[in-house]
Formats: structure tokens, sequence, C-alpha cells
């Protein structure tokens, strides 16, 4: 009587781990992370196992040694495996590779105000719509020999770009859950799991596929197309686009806030209302950075402070009309561009480049903190520059300046005119 009420058991709890091992739900608790990885891991081995056990069961019924009301026990086990592989949310998330691309004129299906993930890959603009991003949310592209790999965590607000090697191909990549808001994907040519929000391992380290950060914006369509009109457009999957879910989603909890992470290894958070034009100056995280919203662009730039190996400066915004520089470091009286590059000062300075930094905007707190053990929010950071002071960015609206490229308006006082004798 015993051995079918055993089998049952056994075969159920294969199949319950196997179909809800990997729930997000799990990551709330300290060794979640774990076991949704290990849940992954032994995927087909507790397949096996629970369908060997319901074998043995069913044997011993066709034998005539139990009765046939025990099958009865192998209803949960089906359920179970009917979650997994039919009804399981994961299961309307898909990886593409190389999907169609559409140039401006022909995206249609887009309006101005929906989202895109714009990325400059091998000199070619590529836009990924957010209609798009969440029906498939890891997309492969090729462009000649180099390979681009595009994840999209939605609820974290975050996208990631990897240079990938020739080797990633979707089939060898599996979407296994989403916990604490961030897309966890799996190699089976690796056994390694790729977080979509750090683009590394889960614990920290290089994936086996990946060559490089590639940098990633957030956008509407109209300005993506004005900065970059000869982009190349994601095609819908299947001809379907959601035009309902074409833009960010709200956040998980009402009082979470958006970040964004400056740097790799040890990264360093800063709330983004608190980011402008005027450059923040940060000393903490693996370097001293300095990160300033390009108004031009739409988007936040970071740069490492170090000009010399014992010469870290501070920056600020140039409000000197005669000079050309974007930047003043206040060390050595140099102006910089926005692009990182000294313009003016002494001689043996101009020419210097400031090292980029990658940076991850407007993430939720909550997600980069669950994904970055040990973040560090630097909340007294502030802006350089007294006619500068940070203004909060909006998911709803990031136009560009106005006015021509390369300009930035600089309020200065009038000078009072000096008295005649």
């Amino acid at each position: 009587m015993f051995l079918p009420l055993i089998l049952s058991l056994l075969a159920t709890l294969a199949a319950g781990v196997m179909s809800y091992g990997t729930h997000p739900g799990w990551a709330r608790y300290h060794w979640g992370l774990g076991l949704i990885m290990m849940s992954r891991r032994l995927q087909w081995p507790l397949i096996a196992l629970s369908l060997i056990l319901c074998l043995v069961l069913f044997a011993l019924v066709i034998s005539g040694k139990r009765r046939i009301w025990w099958l009865i026990g192998l209803a949960p086990v089906i359920a179970l495996f009917g979650h997994r592989f039919m009804t399981s949310p994961m299961n309307r998330l898909s990886i593409i590779e190389d999907p169609p691309v559409l140039s401006v004129n022909d995206a249609s299906f887009l309006r101005d105000e929906d989202y895109v993930v714009g990325v400059v890959f091998n000199d070619q603009a590529y836009a990924y719509p957010f209609g798009c991003l969440y029906r498939c949310p890891v997309v492969l592209q090729s462009d000649r020999e180099h390979r681009l790999m595009v994840m999209w965590s939605a609820r974290a607000n975050v996208a990631t770009g990897l240079s990938v090697a020739r080797e990633v191909k979707a089939r060898d990549l599996d979407i296994v859950s989403d916990p604490a808001d961030g897309l966890l994907v799996y190699s089976t040519r690796s056994g390694q799991f790729l977080s979509g929000i750090t683009g590394e391992i889960p614990r920290g380290g290089k994936w086996a596929g990946s060559e490089a950060r590639v940098p990633v914006v957030k956008m509407t369509w109209k300005q993506w197309k004005t900065l970059e009109p000869e982009t190349k457009v994601m095609s819908p999957p299947g001809g379907a686009y959601l035009a309902a879910m074409a833009q960010p989603q709200p956040p998980p909890a009402k009082d979470d806030v958006l970040i964004t992470i400056v740097g790799e290894g040890k990264p360093v958070a800063v709330p983004s209302q608190n980011i402008a034009a005027a450059p923040l100056n940060l000393s903490s995280g693996d370097a001293p950075a300095m990160i300033f919203r390009d108004e031009n662009r739409a988007c936040v730039v970071a740069f490492d402070r170090h000009i010399d190996k014992d010469l870290i400066p501070r920056f600020e915004l140039n409000t000197d009309r005669k000079r050309k520089a974007f930047f003043i470091d206040l060390d050595t009286n140099s102006g910089w561009s926005a692009s990182g590059v000294c313009v003016d000062g002494e001689k043996e300075m101009i020419g210097k480049k400031l090292a980029r930094l990658p940076v991850q905007e407007e993430i939720y707190l909550s997600a980069a903190q669950f994904w970055y053990p040990g973040l560090k929010l630097d909340r007294s950071a502030k802006a350089q520059g007294p006619d500068h002071a940070p203004t909060r960015p909006s998911l709803e609206d990031r136009k560009p300046a106005a006015g021509k490229k390369g300009q930035t308006h600089n309020p200065r006082q009038r000078r009072t005119a000096p008295k005649r004798p």
C-alpha cells in the first residue's frame, strides 16, 4: 500500500521543484536565487525522475499488483508539467535572433511618443521598440562579423547591451525567470546564467559569451529618429506590435525611485532626479567619476576623473562665453569638451582624454539593490555651478535641449557699468 503512495509523492515533488523552483517569488529570500538556478540546472534530471516514478506506478497497476485508482496520484504530476510548459508566464517570452529590420520610413507602426531602446553598434544605429521587447526581451543581432545582444528587463526599466561571440546562438539560450524584476538567462552551451541587469553572471564576473558592454539608451521614437535618422528598426515579431506596452512601466512599489548606476565592479548610484547639465563629481565606487546629462542626446554620460595617476580634478560647467570648453576642471583651469577631450588650457593638457564609464540610466532602486549587492546610493552629490540646479528627468518627456547642437544655455549675470568720474 505504501509503495504507490511513496511513488506518487516523490513524482509530484520532483515535478513541483521543476515547475515552481524557478518562480521569481523565491528572490525575496536570501537563498532564493540559488534555488532558482539549481532548479533550472536540474530541470531535465527532475523531469526524467518524475517520469520514471510515474512509469513504475503505471507498471504496478498494469501488472495487477495495485488497483487502478492509484493512477489518480498522477493527476498532480500532469498538472505541474502543464503549468511548466504551457501556462507559465515565462513561456510567453521568447528569444529572437536576427529579427527583420525596417527603415525609418517603413516603421509606420511606431508613434512619436512610443519608447525604444536605441544602440549604435558597428557604426549602425538600431532601434528596438518597447512594444516588441515586451514579448522578445532578448534579441541577438548580427552585423557582418560582429554580434550584438540586447536584453530588456521591463519591470526594472533596464536595457543592457553586450557585444557577444559568434558562437552565442538563440537556440542555446533560455529565459529562466525574472527574480527581483531582472531577467535571468541560462546558456545550455556554457552552463552559466546571465543577469539581464548587470550583464554578468549573477555572483559577479564575466559571462562566457560576452566580449564587451555596448552603451544603450531609452528614449521616445521621436527623439531617437531625430538623433539617428538612418537607424534600423526591429520589425514586430509575427507582425504583432503591443502598442499598449510601448511606455515604461510604473515602479513596483510606491516608494521606489529611479537611480542611475555609474561604473562596474563596485559601482555607485545617484538619484536620477539629481542629474542635470552641470556635472556631479562622485568620489565613491571603483573610480572617481564626473557625471552629467547630455541634453543634446537626452542621455547621461560619465567619465573617470583621472587625468594622470595623481591628478583627479573636480569639474564644473563653463560659464565663460569666451572659452570654447563645455567643462572646466578646478585644479588646472583647463577646458574640456562634452566628449571628455581637453580643448583649451596649458599646452601639455591639450588633447588629453577622459576615460568613459558605463552608465545604466533610470533603474528602479529595488531591482538595483538586489542585483548589485552593497550598492552605494550617493544622495549628497550636487551639481557644480550656481546657475544649473538639478532637474528631475521624466520618463514621459525627455526632449533634447532647444537650440543649436552642442550649445547649452548658460545664463550670466549682467555686470553693472562703472560710473564715470
